[in-house]
């Protein structure tokens, strides 16, 4: 699967953790617009990589304001899903735009995903089955992508 194919799954996580939990407005606002330019990334629109990195590094601090949550609640886990997948985002789209990512940015990697793909199993089963077909989906939607990002996806087309 291509890196956008991966990540589009992780934003597909993430939105699906986000109807779990009634976070206060700030933190609802503040990840929902993440996710939501995130995908602009994914789509293949034109995205400031920083602006993505200041959601892990800068003001906006969704890695901090997960800790206002109690562990292993659903609200942390929406603001975890959240900061894990803008943060991978973040990473390969300064990464793709040869721009250096933010001090916390630069080290997300590998362990991220995991992270994100190990809490998606806090999902419901009808939430889990639906990551699976995405997953399916996009596997065959991005088996002859040969460059390094995988080509735009479109996030309508993930969801039929």
């Amino acid at each position: 699967m291509s890196i956008r194919g991966q990540l589009a799954l992780g934003l597909l996580i993430a939105e699906l953790f986000s109807k779990y939990a009634d976070l206060s407005g700030e933190d609802k606002e503040i990840s929902q617009k993440g996710i939501a330019m995130s995908w602009q990334w994914i789509e293949g629109k034109s995205v400031d990589p920083y602006d993505l990195c200041e959601y892990i590094d800068g003001e906006t601090n969704l890695p901090y304001r997960s800790t206002k949550h109690e562990r292993g609640s659903r609200a942390n886990d929406v603001i975890t899903s959240a900061w894990l997948i803008i943060g991978l985002i973040a990473f390969n789209a300064c990464e793709e735009a040869e721009e250096i990512p933010s001090e916390s940015v630069e080290n997300f990697g590998d362990n991220e995903w995991n992270m994100l793909y190990d809490l998606s199993s806090k999902l419901d089963p009808a939430d889990t089955q639906a990551i699976k077909s995405a997953e399916d989906k996009l596997v065959e939607l991005t088996k002859s992508d040969q460059s390094k990002f995988g080509k735009p996806l479109n996030k309508p087309r993930l969801k039929n």
